[in-house]
């Protein structure tokens, strides 16, 4: 279906102020956790201990999946439909990938005596990372229907399903603001892993 030039950009607009709104209430989300976190230490009762391993692996690879979902973008905006799915399909593998080794540093975690319902250091970094997973998963759903909608129009070419942007132009998948988010959660991953690195191990 093919919109009107003036609708679709007050529609991009509007999705766009959406998605700042979500992403400051993350933000002050994760800043209340941190801040709490600092709180609870300060009052005893804290044991810490060391990162598992598999959390350095898992940064390594959101830190690629940030690249791969960059190449997408650059991609879809310069007409390379067939790059822009490969940036997306590549990303949704290595998001997966930090999942899984997101939950085998919990095993870790889990093998060596530290419970969610244990020391309150243990607690904490559950919650903290297992909320920043959730957040990146529900980002893997919405490129996995980004990466369908790129299959779809760029091979099937259903041009019935074209939308158009405000200079008129045929637009396939909209990746700016997978993009931003996808790379929001990077940033914030890393803002995490050094929280946690340093409190942890200080």
């Amino acid at each position: 279906m093919v919109y009107p030039i003036s609708e679709k950009y007050s529609q991009q607009k509007a999705h766009r102020f959406t998605m700042y709104l979500g992403l400051m209430s993350i933000t002050m989300a994760f800043a209340g956790l941190t801040s709490a976190y600092l709180v609870r230490k300060g009052a005893g009762n804290w044991v810490d201990f060391p990162m598992p391993v598999e959390f350095y692996t898992s940064t390594i690879i959101l830190l690629i999946s940030s690249a791969t979902i960059h190449v997408a973008h650059v991609s879809n905006k310069k007409g390379h439909p067939k790059m822009a799915t490969l940036g997306l399909f590549v990303t949704i593998i290595l998001g997966l990938l930090f999942a899984f080794f997101q939950f085998k540093g919990w095993q870790t975690l889990n093998y060596s005596g530290i419970y969610i319902d244990g020391n309150p250091a243990g607690s904490f970094f559950y919650v903290i990372t297992g909320m920043h997973a959730a957040h990146l998963l529900g980002g893997v759903i919405f490129l996995w229907i980004a990466l369908f909608r790129s299959y779809r129009l760029f091979f099937i070419k259903n041009e019935n399903t074209t939308i158009v942007n405000k200079k008129g132009n045929a637009l396939k998948v909209r990746t700016d603001l997978l993009s931003m988010y996808w790379h929001f959660m990077d940033i914030l991953w890393v803002y995490i892993f050094l929280f946690l690195f340093f409190n942890l191990n200080h």
